[in-house]
């Protein structure tokens, strides 16, 4: 198929993925924020970020990480851009292991990837919030970050807008 082609469902995978991740953001804002169990609330940005990360590289995926990053930097309080930078930076680091994981019949490659972009994006937050805020403790946001990383591996092929066909070496 061409990469015009959008008959493979990518474009509604798209939706489908930003939809999920607003929605369990405002479910984690609005009914689970008053609980305990708010510091370990995944970061669903995340998910769309490395999901999106793992094909090619488009601008709707950007557009659409900017917008859930400024929806989340407005809702949550923190300073505007801070989340979009951080989505951003897993989406690359993501898309810097994909050319890489095509040749991988098992996956190991893709798997190491998504881990290692979700332990970037963490040490990346987690500087760029205690830069903006100074001496707020962020140690409390390594729960969403583990949540969020946990809960991927079984969501991840909602994340997925198309699934790219491996490649000889």
């Amino acid at each position: 198929m061409s990469p015009t082609n959008r008959s493979d469902g990518a474009f509604s995978r798209y939706i489908f993925g930003t939809l999920t991740v607003l929605l369990t953001t405002y479910i984690g804002i609005i009914w689970v924020s008053p609980y305990p169990l708010y510091d370990f609330w995944p970061v669903a940005g995340l998910w769309a970020a490395v999901g999106w990360g793992g094909n090619r590289l488009g601008i709707l995926p950007v557009i659409l990480l900017v917008a859930i990053g400024l929806s989340v930097d407005l809702v949550s309080g923190a300073p505007v851009g801070c989340w979009p930078a951080v989505f951003l930076l897993a989406y690359l680091v993501t898309s810097i292991f994909r050319r890489r994981s095509m040749t991988d019949a098992i996956g190991v490659i893709r798997f190491a990837g998504d881990l290692i972009a979700f332990v970037v994006a963490f040490i990346f937050a987690r500087w760029l919030i205690g830069a903006y805020l100074g001496s707020v403790d962020t140690r409390e946001i390594i729960g969403g970050f583990l949540s969020a990383a946990l809960l991927f591996f079984p969501l991840r092929l909602l994340f997925r807008p198309s699934s790219d066909t491996r490649v000889e070496s």
